[in-house]
C-alpha cells in the first residue's frame, strides 16, 4: 500500500467513524443546505428564516442564476463562500432580449425571489442583492465580476431561454481576472461525510497565488488541506506541514497533475487550480489542468488567478 493509498484507507476510516454532522464552519453550512427543502415555486422559505443578523462587508460574491438544479447548487455554494467570508451576495439572472412585459422577465423576478428567499432563511448574515439583465449570460457575468472577490457558476444550464450555456463558465474562469468557482455537481447531494472533506490544491509553487488562496479558504471553512505536486519524476511520498493554521499534507504523485486532481477531487469538498498557464494574458482558453478539471472533477472547483 502506497502512502497516498493509506492516507485515504485513514480518512475513510475517519469519516465512516464520525457524526452525520460535521464540526467544521463548512460542514455547518452545508448541511443546512442539503437538510433543506427543494426549489417548489410554492416554496416558502421565510417560516424557517432565522433572525437575521447582517453586518458590514467587505467583499462580494456573484452567482449567475437560471431556473435549473444545477443553478441552484451553485447559489448554495455561493451563499455558503459569503457566509463563511462575510462577504455580500449577489444574485444575477439573464434573459435574451425581449420586450419589457415578457412573461419570461416576470418568471426571472420571480425566481429571483424565490432564491433571495432561500438564502434569507438559510444564511440569515448574508446581505443579498439581485440583478435581473437583459444581454449575453458571460458578457453580463462578466461585468458584475469586475468588483467581486468570487464569481461562482454552474457547470451545466438549461439551453432554453434565459439560460447560462454550457460553455458560460469557461468563458467566464478563461476572462475574469479574479478567483472563479464552478460548481461541479455529479452526484448531487452527497453523503453525511461531505462537510468534512478536504481542500485540495494543484501545487506548482508553494507561493502560488492558488496555494494562498487553498490555505485561506482552509481556513475559513475549518478543514484540512492536501497539497499536490505532481509531474514526470515525481516519487510517491507523503508529508505533514502547517501552514497559517491550517493542517497540510503534501502529497508527490508520480503521475500527470490533471489525472491526479481529478481521482483526489471524489474525496475532496473542492479543488483549486491555476486558472490559466503563467503569462497568459484574460481571455485567452484556460489552462490545460483548469479545463479538465472543470470538465472532469467529482466537486466544485475554484480557478485562481
Amino acid at each position: 500500500m502506497s502512502d497516498l493509498d493509506r492516507y485515504h484507507t485513514q480518512q475513510d476510516a475517519r469519516r465512516a467513524g464520525s457524526p452525520p454532522t460535521s464540526a467544521t464552519r463548512y460542514g455547518a453550512a452545508v448541511n443546512r443546505y442539503l437538510a433543506a427543502v427543494g426549489y417548489r415555486p410554492e416554496e416558502s422559505a421565510g417560516s424557517t428564516a432565522a433572525a437575521r443578523t447582517v453586518t458590514p462587508v467587505a467583499g462580494l460574491v456573484v452567482v449567475g442564476a437560471d431556473d435549473t438544479p444545477t443553478s441552484y447548487t451553485a447559489v448554495d455554494h455561493a451563499a455558503i463562500e459569503a457566509e463563511l467570508h462575510g462577504w455580500m451576495l449577489r444574485i444575477v439572472h439573464v434573459q435574451h432580449p425581449g420586450g419589457p412585459r415578457s412573461p419570461k422577465r416576470d418568471a426571472g423576478a420571480r425566481l429571483l425571489e424565490r432564491l433571495t428567499d432561500r438564502v434569507h432563511a438559510y444564511s440569515p448574515s448574508v446581505p443579498v442583492t439581485c440583478r435581473l439583465e437583459i444581454g449575453t449570460p458571460s458578457s453580463t457575468l462578466l461585468v458584475d465580476a469586475e468588483p467581486a472577490s468570487l464569481v461562482v457558476v454552474g457547470h451545466r444550464h438549461s439551453a432554453v431561454g434565459a439560460a447560462f450555456g454550457l460553455s458560460v463558465g469557461d468563458r467566464v474562469a478563461a476572462n475574469h481576472a479574479g478567483v472563479v468557482m464552478v460548481v461541479r455537481v455529479p452526484g448531487w447531494p452527497p453523503g453525511p461525510g461531505f462537510g468534512a472533506r478536504p481542500i485540495v490544491v494543484g501545487a506548482e509553487r508553494a507561493d502560488s497565488a492558488a496555494v494562498r488562496f487553498a490555505v485561506d479558504e482552509a481556513r475559513v471553512r475549518g478543514c484540512d488541506l492536501v497539497m499536490l505536486h505532481g509531474g514526470a519524476g515525481a516519487v510517491a511520498a507523503t508529508r505533514l506541514d502547517t501552514a497559517g493554521g491550517v493542517r497540510v499534507r503534501h502529497v508527490d504523485v508520480p503521475e500527470d497533475p490533471a489525472s491526479a486532481l481529478i481521482e483526489e477531487s471524489s474525496r475532496a469538498a473542492a479543488v483549486v487550480v491555476g486558472g490559466r498557464r503563467a503569462g497568459v494574458p484574460a481571455g485567452a482558453s484556460l489552462g490545460s489542468v483548469g479545463r479538465a478539471l472543470v470538465q472532469r472533477a467529482h466537486c466544485p472547483v475554484f480557478l485562481v488567478r
